[in-house]
């Protein structure tokens, strides 16, 4: 999803599933193999040209045995090209240093792509255990590029002799982008402060691995038994089957079993009407990670945040929050904790409006309890339909995957003018998956969209967006993306519909965003091409944008389709939809908040600071109450669990508020369309299209902002959509 060669390897690290701890050696991988026999190229598939559509890679030939003599011998071809280069007697040029650069490790991005999205879809035991050696393995070539002293002297001449080059904006951006690769991994530290950078790093790539096979860990393991069938009330036919089958997996007859995959959760906690098993889920999925056992995570948290400190430290920075925003949108972290605390006060209060609406119901049923956080889900969706005369069940039957897959298609043609053609013989890593052919206006072939949308026990949670390829166009040879999306949703019998909530109808169309900030860019270099480049608090504004098109009224008619009768979905259900959309909003503002808030937290303190603290969870309570958080919500990940902050060695930390801070921009964006009277208007689509999907991180995030809307971005439309003002 990055450039060639050092931030793939950042984002291979970032998005792993899961991996062991392994002793934090510094050694270079060649010094680490010894004389490890390399597989010979003409019998592994990893190795070789790949004769295949579009030159995806050949899943069905690739087998477990051949990542590691592929990676092994694609490494020992980078460190020959890193030696080249930082060796060459020739004046450094932007040609013999910055493009070369870029061109290495051309073989270990290719292996990576392979390797990293696989153990994310289709892990197994085996590729677990791979990832023991191999994400250590490339968290030392990463040092050893970024800290070599002779590579930095040589892309520092080139950068301080800039302005006497003829470079054009593209090349001026890579220059620009690569130098600053360059410094703040440390590269102008002395050689005993290099050392101990490297031993941070490892430890971190260490700890935080950890934290993610732990939290994998303690998601699977969790079952909640259900064998009373009374006990399913208010559960679909959909969940009810899914956990049937689920069971039938375990070999447990008789039973229904329900895991704490976030689609499942998620509907238990809606639509089941045992208050008692809600309380078991609930309670099961808050204590992930921090349970007593070999999988908890909490001393983990303290150790990775110790480390961050101390590498911020290092590195010239106050915190790691300093060091992370230094190069995003917000910049400081007085703005970004300002602009949370903005929209936190109006959050609250709407919050405490919500709960007392929904202790009024339970007293109107003659219950006598006070709502708790294991009611919350269940009474907002009863509160909902009280409101608003609508509940989930009845415009689930409108929205079928494949029609809803068409939907996104159709705005991706309004506004760019792209078309998806449905490709049959494409290699896939699962048979569920789905591959099509994009080409854009003029017909020609854009790139490669593989959707792999159902979830399965091999496959980690969540929803998120990849490449198996990304664009380039270095010296002419044009090189198009294959782009993934991956969501988790729950499968269906075999001869039954995917029928989806509209929740999930907005991740698919905000992962689909995601997808064509890949498939669209025309930058020349991986470096910034697609998402590369662009800072987390940016990133998300194309996915989110799209999101507003799911609901809108000229689009829902488009995909909106009974799946038994064919009936577009009735003007009044949308009109219900529409009124719908700010329902719950105290809740969702403010668990999300609360999250960001604690994520900051963890990341604004100092090295002193963090020594004195041992107990991850005190940390975490004092922060929340102190913000005033409602028990009854609580934050949306807890610190033992919070994988975007803690289970990478950079991910999202002191940076989850960035999708808070993207929906100023998406509010703000699509609000212009609006205001122009049509959601597709060619201007504004031209304008989004060239500083946006097609930018990539070719220029500063704030001015391709501004490039677009041709002004800045204001909070009002935001507060406005979410039903706070």
């Amino acid at each position: 999803m990055k450039k060639k060669l050092i931030s793939v390897i950042a984002i291979a690290l970032t998005l792993s599933a899961c991996s062991k701890q392994e002793d934090a050696s510094t050694q270079s991988v060649a010094e680490k193999a010894g004389d490890t026999q390399v597989k010979s190229n003409a019998v592994n598939p990893l190795l070789e040209s790949w004769d295949t559509p579009y030159k995806i890679p050949p899943f069905d030939s690739i087998s477990d045995d051949d990542y590691m003599p592929a990676f092994e011998n694609a490494v020992k071809v980078l460190q020959d090209e890193i030696k080249a280069i930082s060796l060459n007697e020739e004046e450094p040029t932007f040609e013999n240093t910055i493009i070369a650069l870029e061109k290495a490790g051309s073989e270990v991005t290719r292996i990576i792509s392979v390797f990293s999205n696989i153990t994310r879809t289709d892990t197994n035991d085996d590729l677990k255990a791979l990832q023991v050696k191999i994400y250590p393995m490339l968290t030392r070539e990463q040092d050893a590029i970024l800290l070599n002293e002779e590579l930095f002297k040589r892309v520092t001449t080139v950068y301080e002799n800039r302005n006497l080059s003829e470079l054009d904006q593209q090349d001026s951006r890579l220059l620009e982008l690569t130098h600053l690769d360059f410094v703040r991994a440390g590269a102008s530290l002395d050689i005993k402060s290099k050392a101990r950078l490297k031993d941070i790093n490892a430890k971190i790539s260490e700890a935080t691995t950890k934290f993610s096979q732990n939290l994998l860990a303690e998601t699977k393991d969790f079952q909640l038994v259900v064998s009373e069938e009374k006990d399913l009330a208010g559960l679909s036919n959909e969940m009810i089957n899914a956990a049937k089958r689920k069971a039938e997996s375990k070999d447990k007859k008789d039973a229904w079993v329900f895991g704490l995959d976030r689609a499942t959760f998620e509907g238990f906690m809606t639509f089941s009407e045992n208050r008692e098993l809600r309380k078991i889920m609930f309670d099961g999925y808050r204590a992930r990670g921090a349970n007593g056992n070999e999988a908890d995570n909490r001393a983990l948290v303290l150790k990775i945040a110790k480390l961050r400190a101390e590498r911020a430290t290092l590195l010239g920075y106050d915190n790691h929050a300093h060091y992370q925003l230094e190069t995003r949108m917000a910049k400081t972290l007085k703005n970004a904790e300002d602009f949370l605390l903005k929209v936190w006060k109006p959050g609250i209060d709407r919050a405490n409006e919500e709960k007392a609406e929904m202790q009024k119901i339970i007293e109107e049923e003659g219950k006598n309890f006070e709502l708790a956080g294991h009611d919350w889900w269940h009474y907002a969706e009863k509160l909902r339909g009280k409101k608003y005369a609508f509940d989930e069940a009845q415009v689930k039957p409108y929205f079928e995957l494949t029609n809803v897959i068409n939907g996104a298609f159709h705005v991706a043609g309004e506004l760019f003018g792209l078309t998806f053609t449905e490709l049959e013989d494409t290699p896939k890593w699962h048979p569920k998956v789905r591959v099509y052919d994009v080409k854009n206006e003029g017909g020609e072939h854009l790139g490669v969209f593989m959707a792999d949308f159902y979830s399965r026990d091999s496959k980690r949670g969540g929803a998120w967006m990849s490449t198996f390829r990304q664009a380039s166009a270095v010296g002419g040879d044009v090189v198009r993306p294959i782009v993934i999306n991956n969501l988790n949703i729950m499968p269906a019998a075999d001869d039954d519909p995917t029928l989806l909530s509209f929740d999930q109808v907005n991740t698919l169309f905000h992962e689909f965003g995601h997808g064509l900030h890949g498939l669209m860019t025309l930058a020349r270099y991986e470096r910034y091409a697609g998402t590369s480049g662009s800072p987390r608090d940016f990133t998300e504004f194309p996915a989110q944008f799209l999101e507003h098109y799911a609901s809108a009224p000229e689009v829902l008619p488009i995909y909106a389709k009974h799946y038994q009768t064919g009936e577009v979905i009735p003007a009044e259900l949308v009109e219900k939809l529409q009124a719908a959309r700010t329902h719950n909003q105290g809740f969702k503002t403010t668990e999300f908040i609360a999250a960001s808030l604690l994520d900051l937290a963890w990341h604004k303190m100092d090295e002193e600071e963090l020594i004195k603290l041992s107990d991850a969870e005190t940390f975490e309570t004092n922060v929340l109450t102190g913000y005033g958080l409602l028990e009854e919500i609580g934050p949306r990940y807890r610190s033992p669990y919070f994988a975007h902050i803690f289970s990478s060695p950079s991910g999202y930390s002191a940076g989850y508020y960035a999708y808070l801070w993207s929906e100023i921009l998406d509010a703000d964006g699509f609000t212009a369309f609006r205001e122009a009277g049509d959601i597709y208007d060619k201007s504004l689509a031209l304008r989004l299209a060239e500083n946006v999907y097609q930018a990539g991180g070719l220029e500063p995030a704030d001015e391709l902002y501004r490039k677009f809307r041709l002004k800045d971005p204001t909070i009002e439309p935001l507060l406005k959509i979410r039903g706070l003002n």
